[in-house]
């Protein structure tokens, strides 16, 4: 008799889980035709109005309790990543219009209790906010970014998560950015006084660059770093014309010591030796979306004065070891 009610209990389970599954499934593929839509037309307003048919149905969507592990594989330009620690999710994409310039669209979204919906918080791209803003801004008040990397770190008592995002400028220039959010109930603070350089101490960083370039910016567990290209203008006459400048074989890195983001000038990048290829997080400028790229494990040792860009008025420091 046991046997019999653990093998009704089993097949009852199963298929509860398998109707879960297939309310997902269903869903996904409903979001991506909303989604290749979206990519297939052409004016700016056929783009406007087919990214509001896909904001839409995404939020009903994600507000699901089971959507908040479901992978959604099919949704290839737009990205998706976890914070480590599994506090929340964000799914972000964009829309580039005619002119090159680019509508931002973020959820946030944190795990509801069993049975109960999500909860979900949406950035709300405001023109008029640049990156380079160092206010305390909020989810309603948002620069509109990309995210591809989100990093749990403590300051006191408070518990933030810095951001590494990217986001086009239009024509001319791209940015990649740092910025801290902290997530109180069901809103959202950007920026902290945590980003401490020589001079100062900043809510966020931004790094503006030539859209001909490619700037890297990443994270580094082992040596606890947030290592990114140095940028410098093409010539000495284009100072201060931030879409002019481009990596100059330098690197720079923020170190988490203090409870602060920590500017560590001219340190050498450092791949792990037992790893032939890794893989690095980047925006396809192509879709906007979050990809994976493999990468040899090489770096330009940028003190050597026989290798491109070395040699020059940098000094490179290796990184510490992680703090213990």
């Amino acid at each position: 008799m046991k046997a019999v009610t653990i093998l009704l209990l089993c097949l009852v389970t199963s298929s509860i889980l398998s109707q879960k599954d297939t309310l997902m499934a269903n869903r996904e593929k409903r979001l991506a035709i909303f989604l290749d839509s979206l990519r297939s037309v052409s004016s700016d307003l056929a783009k406007k109005n087919a990214n509001q048919l896909f904001r839409d149905y995404l939020l009903e969507t994600i507000q699901i309790n089971d959507a908040y592990y479901y992978p959604f594989s099919k949704l290839i330009s737009i990205g998706s990543i976890v914070s480590p620690d599994n506090e929340f999710r964000l799914f972000c994409w964009n829309v580039e219009m005619g002119n090159e310039s680019n509508l931002f669209n973020c959820f946030l979204v944190r795990k509801g209790k069993r049975k109960n919906k999500n909860k979900v918080i949406e950035f709300l791209e405001k023109n008029s906010v640049s990156p380079m803003n160092q206010d305390v801004l909020t989810e309603n008040n948002w620069y509109g970014a990309l995210y591809y990397k989100i990093i749990p770190i403590k300051k006191g008592s408070k518990k933030l998560y810095t951001l590494l995002g990217w986001r086009s400028n239009g024509t001319l220039s791209h940015s990649k950015l740092i910025d801290v959010i902290s997530i109180h109930g069901t809103h959202v603070k950007f920026g902290d006084l945590i980003f401490k350089n020589k001079t100062e101490v900043k809510r966020r960083v931004c790094f503006e660059y030539s859209k001909k370039s490619v700037m890297s910016l990443k994270y580094e567990p082992t040596y606890e770093r947030i290592i990114f290209d140095h940028l410098s203008p093409e010539t000495p006459s284009m100072t201060g014309f931030y879409e002019y400048y481009i990596p100059d074989m330098s690197n720079d890195a923020y170190i988490f010591e203090d409870d602060k983001w920590v500017l560590k000038e001219d340190v050498i990048g450092v791949n792990s030796p037992d790893k032939q290829i890794v893989n690095q997080s980047t925006i396809d400028p192509e879709s906007g979306r979050i990809i994976e790229v493999e990468v040899p494990n090489q770096w330009v040792d940028p003190s050597d004065r026989n290798a491109p860009g070395g040699g020059g008025k940098h000094t490179p420091v290796l990184p510490r070891s992680k703090r213990r």
